[in-house]
């Protein structure tokens, strides 16, 4: 039997169950073991004496966040031009990147997966238009679900595109990279498609991404809605966006085939997708911002998960998604970052913080500090169908952990049991001392374990 961990705080905070005062979290083998109070620990621990101990203190023990909507491909990116109107700004985007050789976009999406790492994110659910994201996932040793990114307008060219994504998939599943093999041969990193989004990918392109990640059991991963132009083109055109798409296309497509006739039928994308059969429980669609009762209630039906990202939102000026009123019609919801160019920094904690905020300012909304915690554990795991494995600190699960330190409380020892933990870690000031992946320290006093 190997040698077993036990990390010790003021709070741990398992998610699934009640917080547990003065706790002990057990850890053997990568797995985690069981959450005890300390008295409880003493008791079924006294007669074993191999323990590595870590008493964290003023600190908080959690399961280790999940980002379910990033791209850390634009990493390099950061706060890139972000006071530009939202098409503008991807063509900059595109503009910027298009050049990048392959070493490059790895450096970029390195140093994203290095700065999620230092905040506690031990799951990324990756959009990647270079692939390059699952390589630095495994190189920092975080867990990964990375998409691939699908593009293409032109039914015609349906099959053409789609076997050209495959060879791109193919290509990057037998990368010669020895971390990124040993995180796929163990599942820590899980390879995809991400459709981009459905005024990018024509609906027959669309029909043979889902059924292949349906063959795989694997989840589709989509950007819906973010934008009001985006609904609009979709719905009855738009300019502005013909031109964007003439821009970002120009190299695969013609043109002239910018306004196809799937478009222009009065639907929003929630709708068009619908027709199409592809909403299903597999979907995770990023941002939902500009959606209607209708489309909530589509989505509630076929099972779609929602990526929430409201900081990126509302720095590129898309809005607030109404989410306490998707809330009251039970759309599952979790939290995203999305990418460094769009927002300020990787931390989902921060993320919560300002959805926190944000919503109070929503009609009839009362979201909790423990609503949003749940959203960056396990309703995420929920949403990638890993709940079994990670996203609640229980018995049996993988050891995704993170350790806050809590910031200093000058109360009286029964004033501070008294103080709700989701609180303390949403009210600013906590700070990740540890984090652990597989049971395996990846960041340790704030200083990342791996050199890369």
């Amino acid at each position: 039997m190997g040698e077993k961990l036990c990390l010790a705080a003021r709070w741990a905070i398992p998610v699934v169950g009640e917080p547990v005062h003065d706790a002990v979290v057990v850890v053997d083998e990568g797995v985690i073991e069981g959450v005890f109070t300390r008295s409880q620990f003493n008791n079924i621990y006294k007669s074993q004496s191999i323990l590595r101990a870590e008493d964290y203190k003023e600190a908080v023990i959690m399961p280790g966040l999940i980002n379910l909507h990033t791209h850390l491909d634009y990493s390099a990116l950061r706060a890139f031009a972000t006071d530009l109107p939202f098409f503008q700004w991807i063509e900059g985007l595109v503009t910027r990147s298009r050049q990048w050789e392959e070493e490059r976009w790895f450096q970029s999406a390195l140093y994203g997966a290095r700065l999620a790492a230092f905040t506690g994110t031990s799951t990324i659910v990756d959009s990647s238009y270079s692939g390059q994201a699952a390589r630095a996932l495994a190189h920092v040793g975080l867990r990964g679900v990375v998409g691939l990114e699908l593009f293409g307008l032109s039914d015609a060219m349906a099959d053409t595109l789609w076997n050209m994504w495959l060879e791109r998939f193919e290509t990057l599943n037998e990368l010669d990279d020895q971390d990124l093999k040993k995180a796929l041969n163990s599942q820590l990193i899980t390879l995809t498609v991400s459709p981009h989004a459905p005024y990018t990918v024509c609906p027959s392109l669309w029909v043979k991404a889902a059924a292949w990640a349906k063959k795989f059991n694997l989840p589709v991963l989509a950007h819906v809605s973010e934008s009001q132009l985006e609904c609009q083109w979709l719905s009855k055109g738009s300019e502005e966006v013909n031109k964007f798409l003439a821009f970002s296309m120009r190299e695969s497509e013609d043109s002239q085939k910018l306004k196809p006739l799937w478009a222009g039928r009065g639907l929003s994308p929630v709708k068009h997708l619908k027709n199409y059969g592809l909403l299903n429980d597999s979907l995770i669609a990023a941002h939902l911002v500009h959606v209607d009762d209708e489309d909530v209630d589509i989505l509630v039906d076929n099972g779609v998960k929602m990526a929430h990202c409201p900081r990126s939102n509302a720095r590129l000026g898309n809005g607030l998604a109404p989410l306490a009123k998707m809330i009251d019609k039970g759309l599952h919801f979790a939290m995203g970052t999305d990418s460094l160019a769009s927002t300020d920094d990787l931390s989902m904690i921060a993320e919560c913080q300002f959805a926190l905020n944000a919503h109070k300012l929503e009609e009839g909304a009362n979201i909790s500090a423990r609503k949003f915690v749940e959203s960056m554990t396990i309703e995420a795991a929920r949403a990638l169908k890993m709940d079994h494995l990670i996203g609640s600190l229980q018995a049996g699960k993988r050891a995704d952990i993170a350790v806050f330190a809590l910031p200093p409380a000058p109360l009286s020892e029964p004033e501070r049991e008294s103080l709700c933990p989701y609180n303390l870690l949403l009210s600013g000031g906590a700070r990740l001392k540890d984090l652990l992946v597989d049971g395996q320290f990846v960041v340790s006093e704030g200083r990342l374990n791996r050199r890369t």
